[in-house]
């Protein structure tokens, strides 16, 4: 005999199966979508397709989320909400059709799921993001930190981890800031920005030929190279890698011979050459002051620092006047340098070189 039973329950299991597909549709989701699209009533549609969201018909079924995205929570600009929506819809049927496609400003026809979170992913990154930018001008840190955190949980991109390492920075929250920068650093191990960054990390922590490798490679990718070249010359100087610092600002004028502040930070690196040089001379003079024969070797060594010491006086108080000259406004930090080494020019020529001579020809050494 024909088992009519057994077909029964084969039929209903199949009539389940199918309406649990994509196509499956139910009471809760027709009454969202016409509370929202007929009634212009967000609110009363969010609460249906809520109900509709996790219904077992609905369970391969992307159309709900999506709707909870698109209608419901983009109109109200709840990006973190409308974020999780799309991540639901493209986890259950990414390549489900789109109820409504639609046509981009290049003729591009967007047809499924998938295409679509695409773009609206990029959309609530961008708003994201320039929340965070709207913080930071505000000086709401904190803030600023858990938006970008959000902008994360949207989209990997590198100016998410930049943005993030600079405000933990800003916090002092040195150890976040470093694995922000550390993932960005994979993510974009040639992006010019990261690498000052890494440079400046690196330089804040006294790891300097790290510094130095960050910025060399920076500079090599860099269009604007000027104020890398800046922090690489300091480290130079840090270093007492004179010459290369010298050269390195030599060049770095000839690309920027308008720029005043240029002008001011080569004269910083000549002003911090000769006040080396001074301490160490003036150690040294007061030393053979206080000896009744002094030695001819540190007599002539004493000469040679001072003349040099002079020579670096000379030359930082030439880039200060140049940038005086340069700068639209009186500029008081210029002057009081200016003034300074006008000072130790003075000390120099009036007390130790003319001291020193004496020295030397009171002891029969002649001076070279």
């Amino acid at each position: 005999m024909f088992n009519y039973k057994f077909l029964f329950y084969a039929f209903f299991s199949i009539f389940i199966i199918s309406c649990s597909g994509t196509n499956a549709t139910t009471m809760e989701y027709r009454s969202a979508t016409t509370a929202v699209r007929s009634e212009r009533d967000l609110k009363k549609g969010e609460e249906y397709a809520l109900k509709a969201l996790y219904m077992p018909e609905h369970t391969n079924d992307a159309r709900v989320a999506y709707f909870l995205a698109i209608e419901i929570y983009k109109p109200r600009r709840n990006w973190e909400k409308m974020n999780e929506m799309l991540d639901i819809a493209t986890t259950r049927n990414p390549d489900q059709k789109l109820e409504r496609p639609f046509r981009l400003d290049d003729g591009t026809i967007v047809t499924t799921i998938a295409e679509s979170t695409t773009i609206y992913k990029e959309q609530i990154w961008m708003n994201l993001f320039n929340q965070t930018v709207e913080l930071v001008d505000a000086e709401r840190y904190n803030d600023a930190i858990n938006k970008i955190n959000l902008a994360k949980s949207v989209l990997k991109k590198t100016d998410n981890y930049i943005t993030s390492c600079l405000l933990n920075i800003q916090i002092n929250d040195m150890m976040a800031a470093k694995e922000d920068l550390d993932n960005a650093i994979k993510m974009a191990p040639n992006n010019v920005r990261v690498l000052e960054i890494a440079g400046d990390f690196a330089q804040n922590e006294e790891d300097f030929e790290s510094a130095i490798s960050f910025y060399k490679k920076a500079i090599n990718l860099a269009e604007k190279k000027s104020v890398i070249i800046e922090k690489l010359i300091f480290i130079y100087v840090e270093k007492e890698l004179y010459d290369d610092a010298i050269d390195l600002s030599t060049a770095l004028i000839d690309e920027n011979p308008d720029d005043p502040d240029i002008y001011f930070n080569v004269g910083i690196i000549y002003q911090r050459l000769a006040s080396k040089l001074y301490d160490d001379s003036v150690s040294l003079w007061k030393e053979i002051t206080q000896q009744e024969k002094p030695n001819e070797d540190d007599i002539q060594l004493t000469y040679v620092n001072l003349t040099k010491t002079l020579e670096m006086v000379r030359q930082a108080l030439g880039y200060f006047m140049d940038s005086s000259m340069l700068e639209e406004e009186e500029n008081s930090e210029t002057e009081k340098a200016m003034d300074e080494m006008k000072r130790t020019r003075k000390t120099i020529n009036d007390i130790y070189l003319d001291s020193i001579r004496q020295i030397a020809k009171e002891n029969e050494v002649e001076l070279n």
